[in-house]
């Protein structure tokens, strides 16, 4: 998986442009995480988490969208990093994804997991 990050980022700084979110649904998620809390509650609290990181470091901000059947995706401007959010039998499931693996990669992903 980490090779195919730095193909993607190599191929983006040649001028290919970054990799599409439906692209990197199709490598496979960074990370996967089960939580007790419905995938509307999950996202909410990612969503609301990734904004207050936002407002404080500058980073992109981010939207909430409905994600297949019963799920949701939160995403920042860019697409650069997002989360699929879904329904699970025991709460939900969530997938993380990153375009670059960076500092910011990492304080969403911390803050993912705060919200589980």
């Amino acid at each position: 998986m980490r090779a195919l990050i730095v193909v993607a980022v190599v191929c983006f700084l040649a001028g290919c442009g970054a990799p599409s979110m439906g692209e990197l649904r199709g490598w496979g998620s960074n990370q996967a995480f089960g939580s007790k809390k419905t995938s509307s509650q999950l996202s909410k609290c990612v969503q609301g988490a990734w904004q207050s990181q936002s407002a404080a470091d500058g980073s992109p901000g981010s939207y909430v969208q409905s994600w297949g059947n019963t799920g949701y995706t939160v995403v920042t401007k860019g697409s650069h990093y997002f989360v699929d959010i879904d329904d699970s039998p025991s709460g939900s499931m969530a997938k993380f994804y990153v375009v670059v693996s960076d500092t910011i990669a990492k304080n969403r992903l911390s803050s993912l997991q705060g919200c589980l």
